[in-house]
């Protein structure tokens, strides 16, 4: 007699029959794992349909011409002027509000010979705020024929005028003047400094800032002596002992004042 055995089919209960292969269960069961894996693919695909339609929604309302830069006010651009400042930035086309960057913009601005400092704001829907704040000219250098320049304290160059500023220094013995938005050479930062140091009262009376050899600074004054400060040093001082002399001393005949030690000040006739 010949005995069989074998394990039974996984699943397979005691006195269960296994489904066999064409059995009606199990192609149900297949159909069903295929319905529940097609829903699934189409769940996702609806999905990043949606997500898709959404955002396309979003950058076009947000390109409209509703949320444009349309509104823009700039502050403290007396010298600038508003035209220049719209120009550098790009606001004079009213690009969408989205793509207004504030820090682009600054930047931007802060290339404009006059700017200082600026700050850009956004305001929803439609508004952009500028507010700069421009240099202030401490001295005037001679360029050419007529043409001036006028310089800032950290020796930028901020505009070429045939007009003269009266309350500024004049400065002569620069190495070489850049264009309106560019800074002098910084061996000749002393002479900047010198001309920023004058006190109000003495620039009518200083005809002209010098540079001479060796980083050494003259003054000229319009009464026709000459003032030796020596070195760009010690400004305050100096400025102290030559406004002292002035007003005690009378300066007929004196041809040289010697403040290379302001506090004690030499007059040669």
């Amino acid at each position: 007699m010949t005995v069989t055995t074998g394990r039974k089919p996984a699943g397979a209960q005691a006195g269960e029959v296994p489904p066999m292969r064409g059995d009606p269960r199990l192609r149900a069961r297949r159909a069903e794992v295929q319905r529940r894996a097609g829903r699934r693919r189409l769940h996702r695909l609806v999905a990043v349909v949606g997500t898709a339609l959404v955002v396309t929604l979003a950058l076009v309302v947000l390109h409209s011409p509703l949320l444009a830069a349309r509104d823009v006010t700039v502050t403290g651009a007396s010298r600038t002027g508003r035209e220049a400042v719209l120009l550098a930035t790009g606001l004079d086309r009213h690009p969408p509000l989205v793509d207004v960057s504030a820090r682009a913009d600054e930047a931007a601005l802060r290339r404009l010979p006059w700017i200082a400092r600026a700050v850009v704001t956004r305001s929803w829907p439609s508004s952009v705020h500028v507010v700069v704040t421009e240099r202030s000219p401490v001295a005037e250098i001679p360029v050419s024929s007529g043409i001036y320049a006028l310089v800032d304290p950290t020796g930028r160059v901020l505009e070429d005028t045939a007009v003269r500023v009266g309350a500024l220094a004049l400065v002569t013995g620069i190495t070489a003047v850049p264009r309106p938005g560019g800074w002098l050479p910084r061996q000749d930062d002393g002479l900047v400094e010198v001309a920023g140091a004058l006190p109000e009262a003495l620039v009518s009376r200083v005809a002209r800032v010098v540079g001479v050899a060796g980083g050494q600074v003259e003054l000229h004054l319009a009464s026709g002596q000459r003032v030796d400060l020596g070195p760009p040093t010690s400004l305050g001082a100096k400025m102290t002992a030559l406004t002292t002399v002035l007003d005690r001393v009378a300066l007929g005949g004196i041809v040289t004042i010697d403040l290379r030690v302001p506090a004690d000040p030499v007059l040669t006739s």
